[in-house]
């Protein structure tokens, strides 16, 4: 959520003492910086209200430098190096004004002449008086000196000789809230309110450094600005100090030309749910920070000073926060990756995070990194560094495609392992039992298939969690070789699920369980292929529902039912006899066995076996029924039809009988 401070650049005071010999021998130039010393009080007075902050440096020269045998060792002028871009710079020594000049310029510092009235010689102290003015230039955004009625912010130096006790004091009128950092000075209040700091007996003041920003801001300036999404325009606030207006159109300028790369890169949809406020931030909201988002309330703020990628970073955390993964290096690694990559196309400033020899020295695992705030400033800023390189590391094997894809999966809820077998929904809303690095480093190698556990070994995981590595190599290869023994099958679910929240050992037993029902599967298409049988999809649902029990259940009835389907069907294909045959007249099995055949592919694996039974025992009793058809029942059928047959021939005989008398008893003429 936070984004570093960059380093405040140190300006180092200098001090350069001009003189010269008298005496016998001629006069020559000697350089005798050792030989004057100087002692100075520093006074710093904070003037908001004019935009300066006015210095004024008492000091004493004094020529300590032993004059050599006929010869006397004097100073003319001394050179000092303050603050850069002075103005009003003037200098007295009682009532003489002294004619001081300022001689070099930079960005850094700017060198200064403090011509003397009179020769200063051994054993001499010397009074002078210097003053200057310190002003904003108003020019870089980052620049070091800013003064206005918001927020006063300067680096403060001392000016004097090791040893003598110099000192600086700084006031700041009432109502800011001031602090120091980095440096040392002691705070005081004044009766008035007033804020004094105060720094003494130094014991080397030229290098004497301490950076004071006293705030206070006043009303903000509130403007927006609409940026064109493909998810449609979305209106974002911008909120600067009254005082600092220039703050508000450098900021509108980059979110505005930032956002749309942002979500062109990162490919997921704008993730605001309301309006996005920019504020501009002081340094006692921050700390030690450059900005910071909050998904809360969807603010992000940013210091007056921060650069364009610290902008474009925070603007990322819409993106990358708590809610996408949780662990605080992911979100920061990808804040940066994208916030750096946004502003190299709208070519803005910034400086990313780098690694350098004294952060690798504080090196530790980035899962060990604590909260904002906690760590030593070596810790923080080489877990931000690390965290940086590390994004940089999977982008280079993932590429933009790849990561996106992955986004995406967070985002929509999906797990990481997914049916293996194309045309599958992808499966979503598991519970998020996993944590971010776990959860991340199984969607990135699931969704590019490429591998990261060396980066996860080697940046990421603490001690203990390399053994968890260790652990979900094993599942993974033994997950791998499931799905090849599963082939068209695919593995329950809760497999997926145990694999995907590093539950190796539940995972261990759903594989144990799907492979004891697996363990079926070749046995009951073998039998089934020999009889020409389709084999029914039970025992496969219950495989990919996990559902062990039922399985075993199914599979074991499957093959108890093409058991007697091949029982049944050896008996009916062998050749009845002639005793079989006439057992087999009114009790054909035929009709039981396609009953039997039915009802296996159907899935009713007992129906199948009570019909297949009960062909092969009506086969296997054909002959015994024949044999007494034959030699009881059957004798008994062939008298009655033969006392029926001749029932019969009475019958027709009677019949022709009865129409001859018919016939002579009809009236004559009649037909």
């Amino acid at each position: 959520m936070l984004r570093l401070l960059p380093r405040i650049l140190v300006a180092m005071t200098v001090a350069t003492l001009i003189g010269g010999i008298s005496g016998v021998a001629p006069r020559t130039a000697r350089a005798a910086s050792d030989g004057l010393q100087i002692l100075a009080h520093a006074s710093y007075v904070v003037l908001p209200a004019q935009k300066r902050i006015h210095v004024e440096v008492q000091a004493w020269a004094t020529n300590v430098t032993p004059d050599p045998p006929n010869e006397r060792i004097y100073y003319t002028a001394a050179r000092f190096g303050v603050q850069p871009g002075i103005r009003n710079l003037i200098a007295w020594s009682g009532s003489v004004t002294l004619a001081a000049r300022i001689i070099s310029s930079s960005t850094e510092s700017s060198g200064i002449e403090i011509p003397f009235a009179q020769g200063v010689f051994h054993g001499v102290t010397y009074p002078f008086t210097y003053a200057f003015d310190i002003v904003d230039s108003g020019t870089a955004p980052r620049r070091d000196i800013r003064v206005a009625t918001s927020l006063a912010a300067f680096p403060v130096w001392a000016w004097g000789s090791a040893g003598t006790a110099s000192t600086v004091s700084v006031t700041i009128p009432a109502g800011y809230t001031v602090r120091v950092g980095p440096g040392d000075l002691a705070t005081s209040h004044a009766a008035n309110g007033t804020t004094v700091l105060t720094a003494r007996d130094m014991t080397d003041p030229g290098t004497f450094f301490a950076y004071v920003t006293a705030e206070r801001p006043g009303a903000f300036r509130q403007t927006s600005t609409t940026v064109r999404l493909p998810d449609g325009p979305v209106t974002i606030m911008i909120r600067t100090w009254d005082d600092d207006p220039a703050w508000g159109t450098r900021i509108t300028g980059i979110v505005s030309k930032g956002l749309p790369v942002l979500r062109q890169l990162i490919g997921l949809d704008y993730l605001v749910h309301g309006q996005l406020r920019v504020e501009e931030a002081a340094g006692s909201q921050l700390g030690d920070y450059a900005g910071i988002y909050n998904p809360e309330t969807e603010t992000i703020d940013v210091r007056y000073d921060a650069d364009g990628y610290t902008t474009l970073h925070e603007t990322a955390h819409t993106w990358f926060n708590e809610n996408l993964f949780t662990g605080r290096w992911i979100g920061e690694a990808w804040a940066e990756y994208y916030g750096v990559e946004a502003g190299k196309r709208i070519r803005t400033d910034g400086d990313p995070f780098a690694l350098t020899s004294p952060l690798l020295a504080a090196k530790i695992p980035l899962n060990a990194w604590k909260a904002a705030g906690t760590e030593p400033k070596l810790t923080e800023d080489f877990a931000y560094a690390a965290s940086y390189r590390l994004a940089q590391l999977i982008a280079a094997r993932a590429g933009p495609a790849g990561l996106q894809a992955v986004w995406r999966a967070a985002e929509d809820g999906e797990a990481s392992y997914q049916p293996s077998h194309p045309g599958s929904a992808p499966e979503k809303g598991m519970a998020k039992t996993a944590e971010g690095w776990q959860q991340l480093l199984d969607l990135l190698e699931e969704r590019t298939k490429h591998d990261y556990t060396d980066l996860w070994r080697r940046w990421v995981v603490t001690k203990d969690e390399t053994r968890i590595l260790n652990d979900r190599a094993a599942g993974r290869a033994d997950y791998a070789r499931a799905v090849t023994e599963a082939g068209a099958w695919e593995l329950p679910s809760d497999v997926r699920y145990d694999l995907g929240t590093w539950q190796f050992g539940a995972l261990q037993d759903e594989l144990s369980g799907a492979r004891s029902v697996l363990a079926f599967r070749d046995p009951i298409a073998t039998v089934a292929a020999r009889l020409d049988l389709h084999v029914p999809t039970t025992v496969r649902t219950d495989f990919e529902a996990g559902n062990v029990t039922l399985g075993k259940q199914d599979a074991t009835a499957e093959l108890s039912a093409l058991t007697a389907l091949s029982s049944a069907t050896a008996a009916l294909g062998r050749s009845p006899s002639a005793l079989e045959s006439v057992g087999l007249l009114f009790a054909d099995p035929a009709p039981h066995l396609a009953a039997a055949r039915a009802a296996f592919e159907h899935g009713d694996a007992d129906r199948a076996s009570t019909n297949a039974t009960s062909a092969a025992q009506a086969r296997a009793s054909a002959a015994d029924l024949g044999r007494l058809r034959v030699g009881v029942v059957g004798g008994g059928v062939l008298l009655i039809d033969g006392l029926a047959m001749a029932g019969l021939t009475l019958r027709r005989r009677r019949r022709r009988s009865l129409a001859v008398t018919d016939g002579l008893n009809a009236p004559f003429g009649h037909a």
